[in-house]
């Protein structure tokens, strides 16, 4: 009786040490974060400040750039809050944004089947890998005059721009990770009478998921890119309009002011992404926090 009164508390103990040792890893990560982000904060104000202070009118104290070549930070917001008041910030920000979601949807879902598809069946991948390469030569932006000749110059040229370019990578991304797909795991599966969708439901694309999300990774950032290059090009709204604007007329302030508002949006774009990666590599990443600590 004393004995298994003993193995309980020591049941107790355990269960108890655990939690706290659980508890004590959420408390340091969470730490370890909030100093990262601490800093990354007070280098990004150190940058700013000294970008402020260096900069202005040739002539005056401390300054040793010229603002019309690199503007101020103050000028810089004053350009964002006169475009908000005028109302164009905001509808900017959403055209470009559209632009890059829609195409990057477009191209992620292409890019995904036909890396599945290709990657599954060696007997098309062999027919149908020299046109990929081919069209995958040929630079992005000389297609942006054919593609306003489709489709004009709004939304669907733009959207159909970026599809092309991310199509491509995710499409080789998932092509390798199809391809890097353990056989024996595919073997024991059709040892087991599994049928072909089961066995890459179950095995191929999940195996292939790192290579997957590594492909939207970095696709995501060219999907801004090309939107913005696009808008350029030919367009009358969007943030490259307005920085193709703000040139023409040597106005600094919004050329960085324009830059600002695009890494604003990148930035926000690939934590989305992030947060896409993270779901669903869940098991993965948690497994990389236990190893740093």
């Amino acid at each position: 009786m004393a004995s298994t009164v003993e193995l309980q508390f020591s049941d107790i103990d355990k269960a108890s040490s655990s939690t706290q040792s659980r508890r004590s890893f959420k408390a340091r990560w969470k730490e370890s974060r909030g100093i990262l982000l601490g800093t990354q904060v007070a280098i990004l104000c150190a940058l700013t400040a000294l970008w402020e202070f260096v900069s202005g009118n040739p002539g005056e104290p401390h300054v040793l750039i010229d603002k019309f070549y690199v503007s101020q930070p103050t000028e810089i917001w004053a350009a964002l809050v006169d475009w908000a008041k005028d109302g164009i910030l905001l509808p900017s920000v959403a055209v470009t944004l559209e632009e890059a979601l829609l195409g990057f949807f477009a191209g992620a879902v292409i890019g995904l089947l036909g890396g599945i598809l290709l990657g599954i069946n060696q007997y098309l991948a062999k027919i149908f890998t020299p046109f990929v390469n081919a069209i995958y030569s040929i630079p992005r932006t000389a297609l942006v005059p054919l593609f306003m000749l489709w489709f004009g110059i709004g939304l669907m040229s733009k959207v159909a721009l970026v599809a092309a370019v991310v199509a491509f990578l995710v499409f080789f991304s998932t092509f390798a990770g199809v391809r890097d797909v353990d056989r024996e795991l595919i073997d024991k599966l059709r040892l087991m009478r599994a049928s072909t969708w089961q066995v890459h439901t179950k095995v191929t694309v999940p195996s292939a998921m790192t290579f997957i999300i590594s492909g939207l990774n970095i696709s995501a950032p060219y999907a801004l890119v090309m939107a913005v290059t696009a808008e350029m090009l030919g367009s009358n709204r969007g943030m490259g309009y307005l920085l193709i604007n703000s040139t023409g007329q040597f106005y600094t302030a919004g050329v960085f002011a324009a830059l600002v508002m695009m890494m604003g949006v990148g930035v926000v774009f690939m934590f989305g992404i992030q947060l896409l990666s993270n779901r669903l590599l869940k098991w993965k990443n948690a497994r990389a926090i236990r190893e740093e600590f």
